[in-house]
């Protein structure tokens, strides 16, 4: 079969078009964000001037004490590595829901590198399921709990983080 140049062109053009436009609604799009993330907390990230808040997971606190073998353990430091370990694999796309908070922030799903953000924190121990939010992610929480990684590890001590700022923080705010 043989094809003018113009059909060639033609199909070429479209073709860019196509992705051009594509690309323009994904950043056009008010409830997806990309970018470089700054990670500000064990849970929270920031791509541009979007404050994102992971959806249907919750990390430690910073202020929280956790214990591994009886010490004084820095678990939302080691939760916020994790975090940017994650989300330093390239450039994080993050899928928005909701309404922002009173701080501008807004809940999302995010990936960098080809993985899902919230997931691998739950998948390594250094999240939790929020089921106030979502059932999404407690399968994978409960196979971090039988393999014992992160904070399921079998000499950590910690309390949920929703448990933590209710009785910590003002109105309960991440």
């Amino acid at each position: 079969m043989r094809h003018g140049k113009s059909t060639i062109l033609s199909f070429i053009f479209i073709s860019l078009s196509a992705t051009f436009a594509l690309s323009a609604d994904a950043e056009s799009d008010p409830d997806i964000v990309t970018g470089d993330a700054d990670i500000l907390d064990a849970d929270v990230i920031k791509i541009g001037n979007q404050r994102v808040i992971l959806w249907g997971v919750d990390a430690p606190e910073r202020n929280q004490s956790c214990y591994k073998n009886g010490q004084r353990w820095g678990c939302a430091d080691a939760a916020k590595r994790t975090l940017e370990l994650l989300a330093g694999r390239g450039e994080v796309t993050c899928y928005l829901t909701g309404e922002p908070d009173p701080f501008n922030r807004r809940f999302g799903v995010c990936e960098s590198g080809g993985d899902q953000i919230n997931e691998e924190m739950v998948r390594r121990g250094m999240a939790l399921a929020f089921e106030e939010q979502s059932t999404d992610y407690v399968d994978i929480q409960m196979e971090a709990i039988v393999e014992e990684r992160g904070l399921w590890a079998v000499d950590v001590q910690f309390e949920p983080p929703w448990e933590f700022r209710r009785a910590n923080t003002p109105g309960g705010y991440r």
